[in-house]
């Protein structure tokens, strides 16, 4: 049985790892010593690289997890996260510290590392792979049969990460312990929770020794020159700096800098540094390192069914999937964003009206509610990436004569039924290819894959960086690149028209930035975090999941109220801590609203 003390050190990530690395703690009889494991670079990168599996696709998570939890999706009543986390229930999503839950869990296509994929989760991920960092800056020394490229990448990656799960863990639970040394099992723990803006400073810190230490491209390194082509997934200099200016611009937001004693406005110092890290990797993209995809390959960000993993110009960072195949649809795609029609199980997301109504109209001005009844406008002749990213009624989606969608109101033949388990008539499609379903079967070849850090969030989040601190017309000094330039930037690309910072529609132009942020990065686990940072998820308007009632002639359309959210201000802008972790020390204290 674990004692208290060694509970505590499994999940604030210094208890030693688990039995197949038993070999890091040297016994007498051993035969492999640190030297050996940390002495040359081949080496040391093969400890390194079991962080990578840590980093967390949410909805690569095994049979019903995603972090799509602000309102913007919605299941039936039993369902995933998406309905639990909307009813408050936060603690079915948390669990205790020794659950597989901790937000999402078991990832089981990806680098083989079963043991990890199978514990996951921001939680317990997080922490394992700070241990692992930490264990890794602290043997730098040993690496003795390396060149200084070589000892550059290793300690790198190792900064890089463990800011890079600190700032993971802080997002959902706020400030925390900042760990940076190795604990022993013998060491006496009360490290106290600090502020978030304390921890974000510590991990800027670790980030900006990375960015000193990693490479633009791998395959330029003479390392990574040896396996061209392969090195997709590596951390780069534009990784660290992406995520400098996301955690920057994250603590500098009205919920974080009022829970590190300030009111809750927009921190501007803090987005004037977020900003000038987003200029140096839109630096990096003017000279070629990124680029955004064309809008005719927007989708080879999130799937392909040729085999190839998705993996494009605009990506940044973003775990790496191997597997192939009927399973990668059938664990995953069918169990959160696939009606029973076309052979999903359990339950489906579906998308809130109201969420719908952000996509604008194709000319640049706001959806309208009068606008239902005009089939002119209700989803056709709107921005581009409304159905690149949603299906609707009718929409057939495969080869096969039944592969449409059927969301009218009422009958057993229609997936918004009693069993056809769509709550709401609006599919999630972005990660959902044509063909790949019960009829057509065209999943031989299917991979998909949600990036965690792309080119067009650098922009998004340049854009409310530089608005906050500067205003819309504003730049980070000397770079000449507005706000609204960073907007449009994204819009074009989808062929939408230009704005201004008069953003004619909205109440301000960081509405404008808000609103565009939500379409472009839709249902790809930002919406929760955004809605909570902005501190408006507390709101009215925000708590409302709003359905759309037709019959199967489409003769009339209405809205009603699907349901409320439940979100309580200050309870549900952050996560509960594990009881079993507050319990233990006064300074590991839980947060307000849970017991």
């Amino acid at each position: 049985m674990r004692t208290i003390k060694q509970l505590l050190y499994i999940l604030t990530g210094i208890l030693l790892f688990s039995s197949c690395e038993d070999y890091l703690e040297r016994t007498p009889e051993a035969a492999v010593s640190e030297e050996d494991i940390f002495g040359t670079y081949i080496d040391f990168q093969g400890f390194l690289d079991p962080i990578y599996p840590e980093i967390i696709d949410f909805p690569q998570t095994y049979l019903w997890n995603d972090l799509n939890m602000g309102g913007d999706v919605i299941d039936r009543p039993g369902g995933t996260n998406a309905y639990t986390s909307v009813m408050g229930n936060y603690w079915s999503i948390v669990g205790p510290s020794n659950s597989s839950l901790m937000l999402n869990f078991r990832q089981t296509y990806g680098y083989g590392t079963t043991d990890v994929d199978k514990n996951c989760g921001i939680w317990t991920s997080g922490w394992r792979g700070i241990r692992r960092s930490n264990m890794a800056i602290r043997n730098l020394s040993l690496l003795s049969e390396a060149t200084p490229e070589e000892k550059n990448l290793i300690a790198g990656q190792a900064y890089f990460f463990r800011g890079f799960f600190h700032g993971e863990i802080i997002s959902c639970w706020g400030g925390m312990p900042y760990i940076d040394t190795v604990f022993s099992a013998t060491d006496e723990l009360r490290m106290p929770r600090i502020t978030y803006q304390e921890c974000t400073e510590k991990i800027i810190s670790d980030y900006d020794r990375a960015i000193l230490l990693l490479p633009e491209d791998w395959d330029s390194t003479v390392v990574g020159g040896q396996i061209i082509g392969a090195n997709a997934g590596r951390i780069t200099v534009g990784a660290a700096l992406a995520y400098k200016q996301k955690h920057l611009l994250y603590a500098a937001s009205p919920l974080m800098n009022h829970a590190s004693g300030n009111d809750y406005t927009y921190n501007t110092a803090l987005c004037e540094r977020a900003a000038a890290a987003g200029w140096e990797v839109i630096k990096l993209a003017n000279k070629g390192v990124y680029k955004l995809v064309p809008f005719n390959k927007y989708t080879d960000m999130y799937y392909k069914v040729d085999g190839t993993m998705p993996w494009t110009t605009e990506t940044i960072l973003q775990r790496v999937e191997r597997n192939t195949g009927s399973g990668r649809f059938s664990s995953h795609i069918r169990r959160i964003y696939v009606p029973s029609s076309f052979g999903g199980t359990e339950y489906c997301h579906g998308v809130n009206q109201l969420f719908v109504d952000r996509f604008e109209m194709a000319d640049g001005t706001r959806y309208k509610p009068e606008y239902d009844n005009d089939p002119t406008k209700r989803w056709d002749n709107r921005d581009p990436r409304f159905r690149m990213s949603i299906l609707v009624d009718r929409d057939r989606w495969g080869n096969h004569v039944n592969a449409y969608c059927r969301l009218w109101d009422g009958a057993p033949t229609s997936d918004k039924s009693a069993t056809g388990q769509a709550p709401l008539p609006y599919l999630v499609k972005k990660y959902w290819p044509s063909g790949v379903n019960n009829y057509d079967r065209l999943w031989n070849n299917f991979r998909f894959i949600s990036p965690r850090m792309r080119l067009a969030e650098v922009y998004l989040d340049y854009a409310e960086a530089v608005t906050a601190a500067y205003g819309p017309d504003g730049s980070v000094p000397g770079s000449g690149f507005t706000a609204v330039d960073a907007i449009n930037v994204i819009r074009a690309r989808a062929g939408m028209p230009p704005v201004t910072s008069a953003a004619i529609g909205y109440d301000s132009f960081m509405e404008l930035v808000w609103n565009e942020r939500s379409v472009e990065l839709c249902f790809e686990s930002h919406y929760w975090f955004d809605i909570r940072r902005w501190y408006i998820a507390h709101l009215p308007e925000n708590k409302q999941i709003i359905d759309l009632n037709f019959d199967y002639d489409w003769t009339s359309f209405t809205r009603s109220l699907y349901i409320t959210k439940v979100f309580e201000d200050p309870k549900h802008y952050w996560l509960p801590l594990p009881k079993d972790i507050v319990f233990l020390y006064k300074e590991m204290y839980q947060n307000a609203g849970w017991q």
